[in-house]
């Protein structure tokens, strides 16, 4: 039954019939008490977002850092590594819009990087992504600049980019799943 629920989900997101959003939780619920907790961690984080303290080393220039968590286990905590995802760091420009809504770039030595990681989950991408007229050539703003008043802008093609790289990892983590469950014997 289990495998007949993981191959249904696995052969809607490859015909993009289902929503990303939908199948990573369907997964974490099908999967929990089967597969250790840990494995988890990553379906759990694009679900509903990376959060400050696993993303405490995060850079665009430092895509080798690992993050840290704690999770508790025999009443003793234990640090499990997570890699950062390096498809997550999204392309751009520091900016504001200007009264004709057109971007100007900021071009101010604090805002030289290019690349942000994304840090917000699966679920709010495909809100920004259906709330948007014409998604395919929207820009979106990650994140603010304080000291400059910049906001950093990427384009709505960065979304879908880390859209479709979720759904193929997802589809991979199925895979792997079925094989170390041995699900197809």
């Amino acid at each position: 039954m289990l495998l007949s629920k993981l191959e249904t989900i696995r052969d809607q997101l490859s015909r993009r019939e289902m929503k990303l959003s939908d199948a990573l939780l369907l997964i974490l619920r099908f999967l929990r008490g089967n597969v250790a907790e840990e494995k988890l961690v990553w379906l759990n984080r694009e679900l509903l977002g990376y959060r400050p303290d696993d993303l405490e080393s995060a850079g665009a220039e430092s895509y080798s850092n690992i993050l840290n968590f704690f999770r508790p286990r025999h009443f003793e905590p234990f640090r499990q590594t997570l890699e950062i995802p390096r498809y997550r760091f999204m392309s751009g420009v520091w900016g504001h819009i200007d009264r004709m809504g057109k971007l100007v770039a900021v071009m101010a030595p604090e805002l030289a990087q290019r690349q942000i990681f994304c840090n917000i989950g699966i679920q709010q991408i495909e809100i920004q992504l259906e709330e948007t007229e014409n998604a395919n050539n929207a820009l979106f703003s990650l994140s603010f600049d304080e000291h400059t008043g910049a906001e950093f802008f990427c384009e709505s093609s960065e979304l879908f980019r880390v859209y479709d790289h979720v759904r193929f990892k997802l589809i991979e983590f199925i895979d792997r799943s079925i094989e170390e469950l041995q699900l197809n014997y």
